[in-house]
């Protein structure tokens, strides 16, 4: 099968699920939880929420939707390889995560090595169930699917490589989400004397993409089940 055919495969997904974490994601609950020398700057914003998340949010979301397609790249390189190590891909895998890049300078010593190990883990799998798609003899995603496994595990290999919060669930402490917002670029006018505010959107982040990944993953189940019923 074309790389290509099983990238446009996960494009689709991921950026169903980009649309769908970014309808979901409330700017002003992210807002009214910032406060010190910022409240100011705050209370300005959450009035004009809707600039911050087109000018702010979805920007952000994008960045982070195009880190997640750079991971792929080595990923598939190594799903193509079938007699490279995955120790051969680890680092550029890692240096592309978009957790160890939001990774708490705090979190050092062994938990920064399970937590290390763990999203390593993680990419070598979905590597290892990419590699029959990638080695099918067709160009048809499905058909490659449904080539490799039977019904019951590309449901699972599908819905295990769309759920995106697992490593957020997971160590909830150990990973920081920042918006860095100038309001002269976002508001305009008077709006340029303002500072910059950063505030941490962490908890926004996982709730948001719990309720994509809602909507995301029962449509690819459905794909699944039709692509078996062909």
């Amino acid at each position: 099968m074309t790389r290509r055919a099983v990238e446009r495969q996960f494009e689709r997904y991921l950026s169903q699920f980009v649309d769908e974490t970014y309808a979901a994601f409330d700017v002003g609950a992210v807002l009214r939880g910032s406060g010190g020398g910022g409240s100011r700057v705050a209370s300005k914003l959450l009035k004009n929420s809707r600039p911050v998340e087109r000018h702010v949010v979805r920007p952000k979301l994008r960045a982070y939707q195009q880190q997640i397609l750079d991971q792929l790249e080595p990923v598939l390189d190594y799903a193509q390889d079938s007699d490279a190590a995955f120790d051969a891909y680890a680092d550029e895998v890692l240096a592309r995560d978009l957790y160890w890049n939001a990774l708490r300078d705090g979190v050092r010593g062994d938990r920064r090595e399970q937590i290390r190990g763990r999203l390593l883990a993680r990419q070598r799998s979905f590597g290892d169930d990419l590699a029959p798609l990638v080695a099918a003899d067709t160009d048809d995603f499905w058909a490659a699917v449904a080539e490799a496994y039977d019904r019951e595990t590309a449901t699972e290999v599908l819905r295990e490589h769309l759920e995106f919060t697992v490593p957020l669930r997971e160590e909830r402490d150990a990973f920081a989400f920042e918006l860095t917002i100038d309001p002269g670029e976002v508001l305009g006018g008077l709006a340029r004397a303002l500072p910059s505010l950063t505030v941490e959107f962490t908890d926004e982040a996982l709730r948001s993409m719990g309720k994509a990944e809602e909507r995301v993953i029962p449509q690819a189940t459905a794909d699944v089940e039709q692509a078996y019923e062909e």
